[in-house]
């Protein structure tokens, strides 16, 4: 596991976008929320204090809701990492060098995890920093919210490693990566499947691929307004676990069958 672990760091270490996606995202996660806390600390006096969100408990809350909006830096990441294995015939490579086609797809699975407890790792203290200089003192309340991120980052992390697998084109991943965590998906489970199949009353969407895990994280103050219908937390975990279980058991038959 270890070598397999060092043969991906090989290949990523020196790999500018690797670098260049992972910054972006921790800039991002520290800047948009040391934008919104700024703003906050300007309302302090006009606004009670227990609705502000960088606050213990919802601190983690806010911190893993805006870390979803930025998690297509990462899917990209993984896109990437696949996709150049097949525009670079490495992929081949390994295979003849004596790797099994098990421990390749499995390094790729391992990357992802790895990368997603790094992802979680940065909220965590993200969330305990801003916390702690708004409240003044630190908890732990609600700090279930990172693990609902690490989850999260997973489902969009496996998503990307099946589109990459399945389309082994970068720009084509990435552009299905965008479209269907953006547009596609609500389009397809909220307006045809919901609504022609179901008659609008089964809200199908929430059990859609990323829609499921989205809905884990929800916005500050928003569970109760925009998802007052959704199935129940441990409902949603279960669903997660079972796209990300699918995700890699077909990354896996489908790399194993392909001809390299």
């Amino acid at each position: 596991m270890l070598r397999l672990l060092k043969i991906e760091w090989l290949k990523v270490k020196n790999y500018r976008a690797f670098w260049i996606f992972l910054i972006l995202y921790i800039g991002a996660l520290v800047g948009i929320n040391y934008f919104a806390y700024y703003l906050q600390g300007q309302l302090k006096t006009q606004v009670p204090i227990e609705l502000f969100p960088y606050n213990f408990p919802k601190v983690y809350q806010t911190i893993a809701w805006i870390s979803s909006w930025l998690l297509y830096f990462p899917g990209m990441i993984m896109i990437l990492v696949i996709s150049n294995e097949y525009s670079f015939k490495t992929h081949r490579q390994n295979v003849i060098d004596g790797l099994e086609r098990r421990q390749f797809i499995v390094s790729k699975i391992m990357f992802a995890v790895i990368l997603a407890i790094t992802l979680t790792i940065c909220c965590f203290v993200i969330a305990l920093v801003f916390g702690a200089i708004f409240s003044g003192s630190t908890s732990f309340d609600g700090i279930e919210y990172i693990g609902y991120a690490f989850l999260q980052a997973l489902c969009y992390l496996f998503f990307a490693m099946i589109l990459a697998v399945l389309l082994r084109r970068s720009g084509l991943a990435m552009a299905v990566f965008f479209l269907y965590g953006l547009v596609f998906e609500q389009v397809i489970g909220a307006g045809l499947i919901d609504k022609l199949i179901f008659g609008g009353n089964h809200y199908v969407w929430y059990y859609m691929p990323l829609e499921a895990s989205d809905v884990l994280v929800p916005m500050t103050f928003g569970n109760k307004i925009f998802y007052a219908d959704a199935p129940s937390q441990s409902v949603l975990l279960v669903v997660c676990l079972v796209y990300i279980l699918l995700y890699c058991f077909f990354a896996w038959r489908k790399f194993e069958t392909d001809d390299l």
